[in-house]
């Protein structure tokens, strides 16, 4: 029985360390987005400060939203993994 709560937990910590590269693949993605925009924008204007951030703004917004949310979850599911991590070596050095 303990050793199947043990592999319960390794499974759920896998799981979440998963979910945890795709927020930070996302953060990465959204990164990219506005990167990308910024040359793109660049490349459309004649280069004018103004024009070039009023077309910019919504673009750099979207992708820091993005990044920050991703970035956000990333941690609050380091924080789950870490107290079944606590969990999970509580239940094996019990003594029985």
């Amino acid at each position: 029985m303990n050793e199947a709560i043990i592999k319960s937990y390794e499974r759920k910590i896998h799981i979440l360390f998963a979910f945890r590269i795709l927020m930070w693949v996302i953060c990465a993605a959204g990164c990219v987005y506005w990167i990308y925009w910024s040359f793109k924008i660049y490349e459309l204007i004649e280069f004018e400060v103004h024009t070039y951030a009023t077309m910019f703004r919504p673009h750099f917004n979207l992708g820091i939203s993005i990044s920050l949310i991703s970035i956000t979850i990333s941690l609050v599911l380091r924080l789950i993994s870490d107290g079944m991590k606590k969990k999970m070596r509580e239940e094996m050095y019990k003594v029985r």
